[in-house]
């Protein structure tokens, strides 16, 4: 077996994303969902209701009233916030184990992940959109090709590095030449393998060549955009860090500059500590919800 088709073949090693939130991903690009229509696949999953309750009713929300069902829920906090928190709930249990080969140490793969989804607010304020779930999805699973290119990366991790060194490529283009394909690429596959929306699956698969995509460019762009600023932060950036190569026509496109960049980052950074303190991650804090912070 090449070792390509044992990389291909590792997608069917990564646990499965739970069916329920792979249709609920699925109903947030179909303009005719409603909330109801949500809570009606739901709420068939135990531990989904069970999970969302408890956040509901936890001291951050602070609600008025104890909360008992999802549609309930779905009441109190919103569609935007209750999706959120399913969200960052399933898509934790991918990104929370140690990345080895991307020199990414135990949540660190979470911790920038959230960092994207942070930044998917962030910018598409200062760039006059909406902050869309589709987004906010995109951001926090851009990265979830690494998971299963991780020991691979580690294998020829050395020589992955010398191409980023003599040959100037940035890590992406120099795990395709080494080991025939990329982790944006292996991601994009994934979430072709779950059914996502086509806007998630191109934003996953060309976050590092937003003008490699056919469709949805604004969707891709903009959580290129989100991964650029997120690893200029250094938050969960890894073995690979900035070896990426930006893209200068993109920021130009966008009319964003320096100080743009350094007001993404302060807000971020804002944010983050703030979330952080409830994450808990590396205790394995129950708090999910910060991610539903505006």
């Amino acid at each position: 077996m090449s070792l390509n088709d044992q990389i291909l073949q590792s997608i069917d090693e990564l646990p499965p994303f739970p069916i329920v939130i792979q249709r609920a991903v699925q109903l947030i690009e179909d303009p005719r969902t409603s909330a109801d229509n949500l809570v009606d696949i739901l709420q068939f999953d135990p531990s989904i209701t069970a999970n969302v309750l408890k956040l509901c009713n936890s001291a951050y929300f602070g609600l008025r009233r104890t909360v008992s069902s999802l549609r309930e829920a779905l009441v109190m906090v919103g569609f935007d916030q209750l999706m959120e928190i399913i969200l960052s709930q399933e898509s934790s249990m991918l990104l929370q184990a140690p990345c080895k080969g991307y020199e990414l140490r135990q949540a660190d793969l979470w911790r920038h992940s959230v960092a994207c989804a942070l930044l998917s607010r962030i910018i598409s304020k200062r760039l006059n959109r909406e902050a869309t779930l589709t987004l906010f999805t995109a951001a926090l699973l851009h990265d979830i090709g690494k998971m299963m290119l991780g020991h691979f990366v580690q294998d020829y991790f050395g020589q992955i590095k010398n191409l980023t060194g003599e040959r100037k490529l940035s890590f992406t283009e120099a795990e395709k030449e080494i080991l025939g394909i990329d982790h944006a690429e292996l991601g994009g596959k994934v979430a072709e393998k779950w059914k996502f929306p086509e806007p998630i699956i191109l934003a996953i698969r060309y976050h590092h060549a937003p003008s490699h995509a056919s469709k949805d460019r604004e969707v891709v762009e903009l959580i290129s955009l989100c991964d650029v600023v997120a690893m200029i932060t250094g938050i969960g950036g890894g073995a690979d860090g900035l070896t990426y190569h930006g893209d200068g026509e993109l920021m130009k496109r966008h009319h964003l500059g320096e100080k743009d960049i350094e007001q993404f980052i302060v807000k971020l950074e804002d944010r983050f500590q703030l979330v952080d303190e409830t994450l808990n991650t590396k205790r394995g804090g129950e708090g999910r919800s910060w991610l539903t912070m505006s």
